[in-house]
């Protein structure tokens, strides 16, 4: 430490200290709030004072040393060989009392004796913590320096708190003494600091600045900041100004100087580090039990000794290292006494709760209340942390049973915005006090919606049934009517309620009046636009669409009606708009900080990417809604994420990704869900890619049953009939194909529907390649117009194919141009075929991408006769008789020879194995027929 702002007080101490060895003893009282200034200074002069060749006795006292008998002095006395047994000794008196005075003439008479020998020089540190028979002993002598060679210097941190006030002003009044007071460090001496710790090239204005005003010139704070700037800098490639932030150094220092000053103001810090930046004097005064006289003395001290300014700590890594200083029980019994005080004057429940949460427990009958108070200000405020955090101290102070299940229901609907797994510990016991007639209508409303979540259906049913018979509000019933509303939305095959049917076929006209929808009107809206939907006639799915979307507000009970409300005008074909609108409740569920509303519309995205072909959208999307809440959380909705994640992995080619989310465990009532069709329709189309058309046929059968089950056939939803056509296609049945995909043009209708689009394009591929031109013209021009890229990727391929297999090469290279851009905006990988060597004409694959012909070396024997059958289409049951194998054997020769040649279908092989010999034919007729091919 540089000292030269302390040459001043250091020349004082040098002239008393040579008149003190001279004969002119004295006394210097050295006070001064910044512990650490003090301290160096004695340093400084102890070094001068041995040079001098006076005889040094120094003592320190602290807290354990206060009350100590003779702490102080037995120190002293040890420095000139006095045991420290016979002082302790000396310190007793028969009766227990006050110090014998033959004592202490005893004891201050080796000193005086010491003194003719050699100049003697006491320095005692912190006196302000000098035990009161060490003070008496020191007092003695003090009265007694005069022509003696004793210098006698106490040092204290000041503040006006000290228990030794008095004893400083018995030692003031004496004639030779002289009080010396310590002020922190100016720019100037924190400049020295940095030149001498660090070099001058540390040293700026600006640095200086920040230190002094961090550090607040005190010198143990200020050497502590440089501590840590030196270790930011070492660790990375800082500016000097980003890595002056207090760390583990600093936080050590402000302990430090909180124990090395008086108690008083080590509580005095403490309590404010608790109560807050907006704490009042009285208050303050009020949680010390102390005058405000006191408080004021005490926080100016503190603001001398650098660690407050203008009334706060000057960082905030200052009040961190003060409260975790305390022990755990002074903690918690100071944060109940600032609870208790807080709420006597009249501060929110907010700031009371925060205290309460760390208290330890406070049994008054405000307390309760003050915690449910503050967490529903807290969910209002989307403070969703602070709003668990109440309701857990609120359950673990409640005794209530009634009450503790109404805490319960707050706590599962709170951790909703969360993560829904948080609060299903809780259902069991909410299904059976709901069932027992024990929990509000408002609970049980709720809890049916969190059983239909995780699809506890039968659960759900008996809490509306119990709750309905208990209702005797009409606001009640209407609420319970929404659920009932919403299940029959998610569970398309439950009864529905007569009132729940009613609001479905009402006219639609009669029931959108505002463009701001009341809290009643919500759910019957929805309901009609999700009706509306299914009807590709209806065009004005938007307009009532966004009269929902502008008059919701976005909250715990309209974010399934948002979501059902997107998913109908994807349903409706308005992608666009559905995206736009998605994207706005994505930014503001981000923005209320609820992690599950942002999962839920993450969700939406991806499923709307998929159909618009962002395969890489869709996965990002999808991966996000994973991240905010996990798969436990999801309950029957995973099934739709998992889709999208098959769905997407699948058309990229990355089958055994594909595979591995497969894996991932569903729910057996998701099946009973849209999005369990979603899972049926993605892992169908999985199968139909790794070569097993039985399995997919199987999978986009179940979802066309289960929607007729449902009364909700429509291609809108799942276009199951074309993809089982494509599954007919691969086993070699066109016929059956092709009724497929006419039975589903039926129902599509005229129009731009997409399902249109993909109808067509399915259909062309069981005609002749003359009739196919028309309607893969018509399918691209539809697709187009509604932005379904990827299947515009698959149409035009088709249309590339067509062209060229009727001698259009021209228009097919067009074309397949054209294919390969629209994959690569996809994500879907489109490798470019490599020029062929031997002159081998390319040939056309799915997406229109040319691939030379080659011969499939790397397949075995086995998989290349299966493979070989399979390309001249042959269906698998007839490849198993031919080759006299198992159709489950034919499947798993195709689904490795899939992988090796890097094919998603069937009509893809004969791109790879053109040149591959005929599996019918024995060695030495392949032989031949390589030699003399025909």
């Amino acid at each position: 430490m540089n000292l030269v702002e302390r040459e001043k007080e250091l020349s004082i101490m040098e002239g008393m200290l040579g008149a003190a060895m001279t004969g002119h003893g004295g006394v210097l009282w050295v006070s001064g709030a910044v512990a650490s200034g003090k301290t160096a200074l004695l340093r400084a002069f102890e070094e001068r004072a041995t040079a001098a060749g006076a005889l040094l006795l120094q003592a320190t006292a602290s807290d354990a040393e206060r009350d100590m008998p003779l702490g102080v002095m037995g120190q002293l006395l040890l420095g000139m060989g006095v045991p420290h047994e016979g002082v302790v000794g000396a310190a007793r008196s028969p009766d227990g009392a006050a110090l014998p005075s033959v004592v202490v003439t005893e004891l201050c008479g080796i000193v005086l004796e010491k003194a003719k020998e050699k100049p003697v020089m006491l320095i005692v540190d912190d006196a302000h913590h000098v035990d009161p028979y060490s003070i008496e002993c020191l007092f003695y002598l003090a009265r007694r320096l005069t022509g003696k060679r004793i210098l006698m210097i106490l040092a204290e941190s000041g503040g006006g708190l000290s228990d030794s006030t008095r004893v400083q002003v018995d030692f003031l009044r004496l004639p030779g003494c002289r009080n010396i007071r310590l002020g922190p460090l100016t720019r100037r001496g924190v400049g020295d600091m940095i030149g001498a710790h660090g070099g001058e090239r540390w040293r700026s204005r600006a640095l200086v600045a920040h230190l002094h005003r961090t550090g607040g010139g005190n010198p143990l704070l200020t050497k502590a900041l440089l501590e840590d700037t030196a270790a930011s800098l070492a660790d990375g490639d800082l500016h000097e100004l980003d890595a002056c932030v207090p760390g583990e150094s600093y936080e050590r220092a402000v302990t430090a100087c909180l124990y090395r000053g008086a108690p008083a103001l080590r509580d005095i810090a403490r309590a404010l580090a608790a109560l807050g930046p907006q704490a009042a004097p009285a208050e303050l005064a009020e949680v010390l039990g102390t005058g405000r006289e006191s408080v004021h003395r005490g926080l100016s001290a503190l603001g001398t000794s650098g660690l407050l300014g203008t009334g706060w700590f000057r960082h905030e890594a200052g009040r961190c290292a003060v409260l975790r200083g305390m022990e755990p029980a002074d903690r918690a019994r100071l944060e109940a006494r600032v609870a208790t005080v807080l709420h006597e004057h009249g501060r929110s429940a907010t700031v009371v709760a925060r205290h309460l949460m760390l208290a330890e427990r406070v049994d008054d009958v405000w307390a309760l209340p003050t915690l449910l108070e503050a967490a529903d200000r807290a969910l209002a405020d989307d403070d969703v942390a602070l709003a668990l955090s109440c309701l857990r101290a609120a359950r673990d102070l409640c005794t209530d049973e009634g009450r503790a299940l109404d805490i319960r229901a707050a706590l599962t609907r709170a951790a909703w915005r969360v993560n829904p797994a948080i609060g299903t510990r809780y259902l069991p016991e909410l299904t059976t006090a709901a069932l027992a007639g024990r929990l509000g209508h408002r609970h049980s409303a709720e809890l049916a919606g969190h059983l239909l979540w995780f699809g506890q259906v039968d659960q759900a049913l008996a809490v509306l049934h119990a709750a309905q018979r208990g209702t005797a509000g009409t606001g009640l019933r209407h609420r319970l009517d929404d659920i009932r509303l919403w299940m029959a939305r998610t569970y398309p095959g439950l009864p529905r309620s007569r009132r729940a049917e009613r609001a479905e076929r009402a006219d639609p006209g009669s029931t959108v009046r505002r463009v701001v929808p009341s809290p009643r009107s919500v759910h019957d809206r929805v309901a009609t636009l999700a009706q509306a939907a299914f009807d590709p006639t209806r065009d004005d799915v938007v307009v009532r669409a966004e009269q929902i979307l502008q008059g919701t507000r976005l909250d715990d009970h309209t974010v399934p009606s948002l979501v059902t409300t997107l998913d109908s005008l994807v349903l409706a074909d308005h992608l666009d708009e559905a995206a736009y609108w998605c994207e706005t409740l994505l930014k503001e569920a981000a923005e209320r900080g609820a992690p599950m509303w942002q999962a839920r519309f993450a969700s939406v995205k991806a499923r709307i990417e998929v159909r618009l072909g962002g395969l890489t959208a869709a996965e990002e999307s999808a991966r996000t809604a994973n991240v905010l809440v996990p798969a436990e959380g999801w309950g029957v909705a995973l099934a739709s994420l998992v889709a999208v994640a098959v769905y997407v992995n699948t058309a990229m080619g990355r089958l055994g990704e594909a595979a591995d989310q497969l894996s991932v465990p569903v729910t057996e009532a998701a099946f009973q869900t849209p999005d369990g069709l979603l899972y049926l329709w993605a892992r169908g189309c999985y199968y139909l890619a790794v070569g097993r058309p039985y399995a997919a046929l199987d999978d986009f059968r179940a979802c066309g049953d289960t929607m007729t089950g449902w009364g909700l056939d429509l291609p809108a939803l799942v276009p199951w009939r074309t993809d089982a056509a494509l599954a007919h296609l691969a086993l070699g049945d066109e016929r059956r194909a092709r009724a497929l995909a006419e039975e589903q043009l039926a129902l599509v209708g005229p129009g731009a529907a997409w399902t249109r689009g993909v109808s067509l394009r399915v259909l062309a591929r069981t005609l002749a390649p003359a009739r196919r031109l028309p309607l893969l013209g018509e399918a691209v021009e539809i697709l187009r117009e509604t932005g379904h890229r990827l299947e515009l990727v698959r149409a035009t391929g088709e249309l590339a194919r067509a062209h060229r297999e009727l001698g259009d090469p021209g228009q097919a290279r067009a074309l397949a141009r054209r294919a390969r851009q629209l994959a690569g905006e996809c994500g879907v990988p489109v490798p470019e075929a490599p020029p062929s060597p031997t002159g081998t004409p390319a040939v056309q694959d799915g997406a229109g991408t040319p691939r030379t012909r080659q011969h499939p070396v790397e397949l075995s024997d086995a998989e290349l006769r299966v493979a070989t059958l399979a390309a001249r289409g042959l269906t698998n049951r007839e490849i198993a008789a031919k080759l006299f194998i198992t159709v489950s054997t034919v499947e798993q020769h195709l689904t490795r020879a899939y992988r090796k040649l890097d094919v998603q279908r069937r009509t893809d092989l004969m791109a790879k194995i053109a040149s591959a010999p005929d599996p019918d034919q024995g060695p030495k007729d392949r032989h031949r027929a390589e030699r003399h091919p025909a």
